[in-house]
């Protein structure tokens, strides 16, 4: 990432597409507790995949919190147009750069 408006306009949208997304599966959760009183199996096990997708959801924050660290590295002065850094070491990548997610599970299988 090299343009500090480009980080700020990812950390927006991840921002806002998390908090849709945990917003939804809370609503949809709390609308499975009266089935789930009255011991609907089938409605425990929708609440639970809807908890998940809340926890899951939460994930924008560590990605959010990496970009939001290079960007005051950058803005800060710290981070040095001259010097090259580990291509491993340089956080999320934007959509479209960087290894797809197929890619980096093969790398870990590979491990």
């Amino acid at each position: 990432m090299s343009d500090p408006q480009e980080t700020l306009s990812v950390v927006r949208q991840e921002i806002e597409t998390a908090v849709e997304a945990i917003l939804t599966a809370a609503t949809a959760g709390l609308r499975e507790l009266p089935a789930i009183s009255n011991c609907d199996t089938a409605a425990a096990e929708r609440l639970e995949r809807h908890l998940l997708q809340i926890l899951e959801s939460c994930a924008f924050q560590d990605l959010t919190g990496q970009r939001l660290t290079q960007l005051g590295g950058r803005l800060s002065g710290e981070a040095s147009p001259d010097r090259q850094p580990d291509p491993l070491l340089n956080g999320p990548a934007l959509q479209g750069q960087g290894l797809d997610q197929s890619t980096a599970d093969r790398l870990l299988l590979e491990s």
